[in-house]
């Protein structure tokens, strides 16, 4: 079974439209070589949703094979949107307008990988497995978590023996864990790593009410997004989120001339450089130094404050986040420390 592609264009005020797209096929990496299922114009309000990272939407149909055979990675991405007058060196300015769960249930893994403890940590090792086929074929290592629609909060389905007398019962916190534009040159295959672009970045801030920024490398910007999280802790300590399906609404503007050197996030407390790492190992320390400069950029540019300011802030009230351990971290600046203009990025020329 798989679910028809289904898009509705309507018009809205100032030429701006709302398109529902709803598609019926995905990609595992950013590439601009790649058809787009829609093209949009900067201001264009897109209406569809995501499955989770295994295939599965919001009606529970698997739409990939399972158990997966290599070389299969990466997430199930709906994309490319082409985007209407995005130019190299111009940013995609993304608007979350809407991030919410959409199905009953989710899951994780069973456990923090050995690889997030203190080495030799045994004791503290992960349960070995749950239930064969609990979550997905051939698989027991996948732990199902119950969510409820009403109240908007999830908690892991623990059998008797595996809890104590307190429950677990957590406000879901919705967020798309993979999002970006087509990486620069040609996509690598099988899927794209996560880099200047965006990607695989699993940082739980890119929720409903949050706008991106991302430095675009092609004609159009070829933007992507897929992987649903209900839920998910400061470096993805799982190595996924409590994984799932959403409803997702975006608004897309074109940004000329900024020359972002890597993705940027606002949300409605703070301004946020965004550093990925594609190789994907521990030095956290260079992605931080990395984010300073990219902030006192941001501060310097776009706040228009000068650079005995940029450094006063940085060294008072910066805070740093752990998007994911291995790959992702964040730089933020609480908004109310620097002036609303730079609360939203603006043509070069302004």
């Amino acid at each position: 079974m798989r679910s028809a592609l289904l898009l509705i264009t309507l018009a809205l005020p100032a030429a701006s439209e709302v398109h529902t797209i709803f598609p019926n096929h995905h990609s595992r990496n950013l590439s601009a070589q790649k058809e787009p299922i829609l093209r949009v114009r900067s201001g264009d309000r897109v209406v569809t949703r995501t499955w989770d990272s295994g295939g599965g939407d919001e009606y529970g149909v698997h739409h990939l094979q399972h158990p997966y055979v290599p070389p299969e990675g990466g997430n199930p991405l709906f994309g490319p949107f082409y985007v209407e007058g995005a130019e190299p060196g111009d940013a995609l300015e993304v608007r979350l307008d809407k991030v919410r769960v959409n199905r009953n249930y989710g899951y994780t893994t069973t456990g923090i990988p050995d690889s997030r403890l203190k080495p030799g940590d045994t004791a503290n090792s992960r349960p070995a497995a749950y239930e064969m086929h609990a979550v997905r074929p051939k698989r027991d290592d996948l732990i199902p978590w119950d969510i409820d629609l009403q109240r908007l909060t999830t908690s892991p389905r623990l059998r008797p023996a595996m809890r104590s007398d307190w429950k677990i019962e957590i406000p879901v916190r919705p967020h798309i864990g993979t999002m970006g534009v087509a990486e620069p040159g040609a996509a690598r295959e099988p899927y794209s790593p996560i880099s200047t672009h965006g990607g695989n970045m699993d940082y739980n801030d890119i929720a409903e009410g949050a706008t991106l920024y991302f430095p675009v490398y092609h004609r159009g910007a070829y933007f992507y997004l897929g992987d649903g999280h209900a839920l998910q802790g400061d470096g993805e300590g799982f190595g996924a989120g409590v994984e799932t399906s959403l409803n997702v609404e975006f608004t897309v503007r074109v940004v000329k001339g900024k020359n972002l050197t890597g993705p940027r996030l606002v949300n409605a407390t703070h301004i946020a450089s965004i550093v990925n790492n594609p190789a994907k190992d521990s030095n956290t320390d260079s992605r931080l130094r990395e984010g300073n400069s990219d902030m006192l950029r941001w501060l310097r540019e776009e706040c228009g404050l000068t650079l005995w300011e940029s450094h006063m802030l940085i060294g008072s009230v910066v805070e740093h986040k752990i998007g994911t351990y291995w790959t992702t971290t964040v730089t933020l600046i609480p908004k109310r420390y620097v002036p609303a203009r730079c609360h939203q990025l603006e043509d070069a020329s302004q």
